[in-house]
């Protein structure tokens, strides 16, 4: 009877021992389950970032990448059917392509807008992609966004207007906004001091 007694108590333990390193590895399968999601969950894309390779088929019914791996800036520009701010922006487009003759512009479009009074194709890019707003991560339109010579994001704003798309533009380009972003850090730093 005794040894009946010291091996229940025996069996007890080990149950108590399996019990404890079973939760132990629950534990452990969770928190790294948790680590995964926050993982997956990614920052926005924004400027400093560089651009998504997006391929399309270009209107030869080929496949064509945006952006190309050409040493100009490109400037897209991405608008939605009905949108009467994106059709008064596409209207001063041309000013643009005056005002920067060397700067690549692309327009993104949801569904396939061919209006020659608006859209010069000869000077103007169009792609019809849904897939590109999904991923550059556009919420809102008019939305700009202007990557550099080495394909990174240099600018991404929702626009209100020509004039807004402009000064944005001019900024970077003269180096205004480099500049005022240095008198900012500049600011901060002798605040810190």
């Amino acid at each position: 009877m005794y040894w009946s007694i010291m091996a229940l108590w025996v069996f007890v333990l080990l149950q108590f021992i399996v019990i404890f390193m079973l939760t132990k590895l629950v534990a452990q399968f969770l928190n790294k389950l948790q680590l995964k999601e926050a993982n997956d969950i990614r920052r926005e894309l924004q400027a400093g970032d560089m651009a998504p390779l997006l391929t399309y088929n270009s209107g030869n019914e080929e496949t064509a990448e945006f952006p190309r791996k050409e040493n100009t800036p490109t400037l897209a520009l991405f608008t939605a059917d009905g949108c009467p701010f994106c059709k008064k922006v596409l209207a001063e487009l041309t000013g643009m392509r005056e005002r920067y003759p060397w700067m690549r512009i692309v327009v993104f479009t949801t569904v396939d807008e061919k209006e020659p009074d608006i859209h010069p194709s000869d000077m103007i890019e169009y792609i019809q992609s849904t897939e590109a707003f999904t991923l550059y991560e556009i919420k809102g339109v008019p939305a700009a966004m202007l990557i550099d010579a080495q394909g990174v994001i240099a600018i991404k704003a929702a626009i209100a207007n020509y004039k807004h798309l402009q000064k944005l533009l001019d900024e970077y380009f003269t180096g205004e906004r480099s500049r005022n972003n240095n008198v900012m850090h500049q600011k901060t730093f002798d605040m810190n001091v």
